[in-house]
């Protein structure tokens, strides 16, 4: 039997008033199961009544107090008990609801102070206690009762011995060490909320050194278990493993257990280890069903799920999630998860439908973290969600301060997203605060340019005649600096009022502008619409152009751009401008963002028939442990087939077949493998591959292959002397609709077969159709020799 002690601080099960009425609450085991005694304590006598539902179990326990505590008490709640305190006519209530089996017994004062045991108890008492247990009493059985006997008071003063007080399980005096552990404990907490991880954990650790049977020693470990996951999880993983299955295994019926529990999950999901993460979720969410703790754990599952691409199933657990929650920022944060995924899946309307759900009621949730909510406020803006993103910017700029690197980009996205939501007034006024209080700021070009476009938006007129008077000074004075002017003044407009391919055509006239001035003016205006052309061209995946504007026009696009400049290359073939943007990045710091562009590179490498060192690619990939690169088993297919490595090649094909299944793009490969098999002389490699061609066609219902790879099987097959296979095979063609000579040769082939096998009826039919078929050319001819040969 393990009997150890638990106090609630803080507005928990521990209260004390100026009139030393206290509460207090005990935890044990007694034959491994859990229960707790609830100590009641007054310096003045009190009265506790028991009160019985409609199965005869105790369902309220109810203490009456004649004084009023001094401040307000909150309900509370334990795994035994619900503690709640009232005012009525009055006097205090401490009202009492048992959860689970229980019992009420008033406690005697100690002998060495009323030395005589009265033989009934009065209706009051200075102390009084609650058991709550699961199946029997602790320590007092059920022992046989005999309610017919003589009661008469006990004279105790003679047995009167010296006391020490109390003592711990091996009977030794149990010594305070004057609540130095308490002030520990709130010492380590308050850490931990003042975001001082590190000194947190130092103190918990110091305090389990010290207090190691302190009442508080199970909350010292979970504060270094939640110290060590608040610095870094992954970082801490092995620690945090280490202490969270000693703390559950220490304590099984804590209170703070599911918390423990979400910890130890979290932290194996955060390392991959999938399976352990699941066991410790799924005890989570059944063990502690309806907890605050086991719905994080459902939407902490959901993001395992869909990180693993189970969107659905994310999905189902954030829902459950969120429609369980009795905690508003539980469900504020199920509604976040749903509203992000949705928004990451192009579900735009569900997206916003959430996040609006938390603006209107908890919009602090989503206020907590500032550069999360502008993320998420820059994203609404980029789906045309205009009305919240602003919304939240807006709030986000009442809670920053002028000198927040954050603060100025705010100010200009407030103006700008009105910009583009239409609304010119609120825009042309946001844009004027941003220069007012940025006059030379990062986005005072930009602010600037929108408000001219504002002002100039409505009046087209005004543009149409500035245009048409620059085409007329130009011709005016052709030749002169005036002209010079007018043509800088011409492509400055036009790269301004967004009509780039225009600006861009005059690039041979900006080229041979003598006057030095202007002629820089036109260049910045023909860099500037080549930009913008790039960026639109960016956000409408237009390869083409995108290239043109850096190739033609000299945008210099940052690395970000690196991998669309690289998928457009490849569109066009363009393998060694990709391979060059590829060799860039070889040595980005990320070892995911090297392997990444190593496999970008040996697929450029394959694409320009350099197989040597597409292998070295290969090899180079895998040291790196790999990851996505959905071209790599192709990749390596052909560059092993160019490189002339047969065996490996026949390997690599065999292990594609297995794993891509009926994937169309395999009949490229079996193809390129039927090639080689046959420059190599194996029949038996090249009719596998055939017969994989040919099911592969059929089951897809796609024979870009076809009657090629069947009358190659046959060819093969005749060659084996396999007769009775070739002969399905060319039965098997009958669904492919020859025409011509391709129907003729099939005709032929089939009566060929029939007639080895000696069906003689079904050859002569295949012949006559085969000398029946149009345009049939030689075969035709070959069918009807036979005919007259054979006297068919």
């Amino acid at each position: 039997m393990r009997i150890f002690a638990r106090l609630f601080a803080a507005l928990a099960l521990f209260h004390s008033f100026s009139h030393t009425l206290s509460l207090d609450l005990k935890r044990g085991l007694e034959k491994h199961e859990p229960f707790v005694i609830l100590h009641l304590r007054d310096d003045t006598p009190f009265e506790c009544r028991t009160y019985y539902g409609e199965t005869g179990e105790a369902s309220l326990y109810r203490c009456l107090f004649a004084r009023m505590p001094e401040m307000a008490l909150e309900p509370v709640k334990s795994d035994f008990f619900e503690i709640d305190f009232k005012r009525e006519e009055g006097r205090f209530v401490v009202d009492i609801v048992p959860l689970k089996k229980s019992l009420l017994h008033p406690l005697p004062p100690p002998v060495h102070e009323v030395p005589v045991l009265p033989a009934k108890m009065p209706p009051s008492s200075k102390h009084w206690v609650v058991v709550g247990y699961l199946s029997s009493p602790p320590y007092l059985g059920q022992k046989k009762r005999y309610d017919d006997a003589l009661s008469f008071p006990l004279e105790l003063s003679r047995y009167a011995i010296p006391t020490v007080g109390a003592v711990d399980i091996n009977g030794e005096p149990v010594f305070m060490k004057s609540n130095r552990d308490i002030e520990k404990f709130m010492a380590v907490k308050e850490a931990f909320n003042a975001g001082k991880y590190r000194k947190a954990y130092e103190l918990a650790n110091d305090a389990l050194e010290l207090y190691p049977d302190s009442i508080f020693a199970s909350d010292f470990l979970r504060y270094k278990i939640k110290a060590l996951f608040a610095k870094d999880m992954k970082e801490n993983a092995d620690e945090i493993i280490k202490l969270g299955k000693f703390f559950i295994k220490r304590y099984a019926s804590d209170e703070y257990l599911p918390e423990v529990l979400l910890l130890l999950a979290r932290v194996y999901s955060a390392t991959g280890f999938v399976s352990d993460a699941n066991y410790f979720f799924n005890r989570l969410i059944q063990e502690h069903a309806g907890t605050k703790y086991a719905n994080l754990g459902l939407i902490y599952l959901g993001d395992q799920f869909y990180i693993n691409g189970d969107a659905k199933e994310a999905t189902k657990r954030y829902l459950e999630a969120y429609y369980n929650a009795k905690d508003l920022d539980v469900a504020s944060l199920a509604a976040y998860k749903l509203g992000i995924r949705y928004l990451d899946r192009g579900k735009v309307a569900k997206g916003v439908e959430y996040l609006e759900k938390i603006w209107k009621k908890n919009p602090e949730f989503l206020l907590k973290d500032k550069e999360d909510a502008h993320k998420i406020a820059q994203q609404l803006a980029s789906h045309k969600r205009y009305d919240l993103a602003i919304a939240i910017d807006k709030a986000l700029l009442k809670r920053l301060k002028k000198l927040d690197d954050m603060y100025e980009e705010v100010l200009f996205e407030i103006g700008e997203w009105y910009d583009e939501k239409g609304d010119t007034k609120e825009a042309v006024a946001w844009y004027e605060r941003y220069l007012d209080e940025f006059a030379y700021g990062l986005f005072s070009d930009r602010a600037k340019k929108n408000l001219d476009a504002l002002f100039v938006a409505g009046n087209d007129a005004n543009a149409t005649e500035a245009l048409q008077k620059y085409e007329s000074l130009m011709r005016e004075y052709r030749g002169t600096a005036i002209a010079d002017k007018a043509l800088a003044a011409k492509a400055k407009l036009l790269a301004e009022r967004g009509r780039y391919d225009e600006a861009l055509a005059l690039k041979p006239l900006v080229e041979k502008i003598a006057d030095e001035g202007a002629k820089r003016i036109a260049l910045e205006a023909l860099r500037k619409a080549a930009t913008e052309a790039f960026d639109e061209a960016v956000k409408k995946k237009a390869c083409k152009r995108a290239v043109a504007m850096v190739e033609t026009y000299g945008v210099k696009p940052s690395g970000s751009y690196d991998t669309f400049l690289y998928d457009c290359y490849v569109t066009y073939a363009r393998y060694d401008k990709a391979l060059a943007l590829a060799k860039k990045h070889l040595v980005d710091r990320k070892l995911a963002d090297r392997a990444a562009w190593t496999c970008r590179a040996l697929h450029a490498l394959v694409g320009l028939g350099r197989y040597g060192e597409a292998l070295e690619a290969a090899k180079e990939y895998q040291s790196l442990g790999g990851g996505r690169c959905a071209t790599f088993d192709w990749d390596l297919a052909k560059a092993l087939h160019g490189a002339g490595g047969f065996a490996e090649e026949m390997a690599q094909i065999r292990k594609m077949a297995e794993r891509y299944g009926p994937d169309m793009r395999l009949a490229d490969i079996y193809k390129m493998g039927i090639e080689r098999a046959k420059a190599e002389g194996d029949d038996l490699q090249r009719l596998w591959l055939l017969k994989r061609l040919i099911a592969l066609q059929n089951e897809k219902g796609s024979h870009p292959y076809s009657p090629w790879a069947e009358f190659e099987a046959i060819k093969l097959l005749k060659s084996m002397k396999k007769y009775g296979e070739a002969l399905k095979v060319a039965e098997g063609m009958k669904a492919l609709g020859l025409k011509g000579e391709k129907a003729a040769r099939w005709r032929y082939e089939l009566a060929t077969l029939y007639q080895r096998l000696g069906k003689t009826k079904e050859a002569k039919e295949s012949f006559e159709a085969c000398a029946a078929t149009e345009e049939g050319g030689a075969w035709r001819k070959l069918c009807q020799e036979a005919l007259a040969l054979e006297n068919l």
